[in-house]
């Protein structure tokens, strides 16, 4: 899952020397996923994130998907397949260990390798994440602009962050 490793990296990749750590993020984005065969495939959305690894992904177009984790467990909701795929965090990506090995690069550039996968990240001039970029395991380029970006001092309530799974969709532990 491209986004569910990326969404694991992005919470504490705030907490950088150099990047504003903020307690809670706001955020819409635009996401493009370049297959080898160059068929581009453009996601947008929206994301709320808390610094205590909670999180909500909420995509917009072109399906409806939702993401959410607690810390724990992360939850992927897709909505046209009806189901829903629960993995534990430890069995996706350890997201310290990428903050561990995120070196300045140059200017607003950051760069991460972990699992043999290299992220590069960008930041705004308020050392606000602006940006993320890498190859998934199956050589799609993908990249990730953030827009609206607001960061603030208190944390969304859980309720906030949490995706609601109808009753009638599958459950799936990945």
């Amino acid at each position: 899952m491209v986004l569910v490793r990326l969404l694991m990296m992005m919470v504490p990749l705030l907490l950088l020397g150099e990047i504003r750590v903020p307690v809670q993020v706001s955020a819409t984005f635009v996401q493009t996923v370049t297959p080898p065969n160059k068929k581009i495939v453009r996601y947008t959305g929206e994301l709320l994130l808390n610094r205590s690894h909670e999180f909500r992904w909420r995509y917009t177009s072109p399906t409806r998907r939702e993401i959410c984790g607690d810390g724990d467990r992360v939850r992927v909701i897709d909505h046209r397949l009806q189901q829903v795929v629960i993995y534990k965090v430890g069995s996706l990506l350890d997201p310290m260990q990428v903050l561990k090995r995120a070196k300045p690069y140059r200017g607003d550039l950051y760069l991460a390798r972990y699992h043999g996968t290299r992220y590069t990240l960008k930041v705004d001039p308020k050392g606000q994440l602006e940006q993320i970029a890498y190859t998934d395991g199956m050589d799609n380029v993908v990249n990730i602009h953030f827009h609206e970006v607001h960061y603030g001092e208190t944390p969304f309530p859980p309720e906030q962050l949490q995706c609601d799974v109808p009753p009638s969709y599958d459950r799936i532990k990945g």
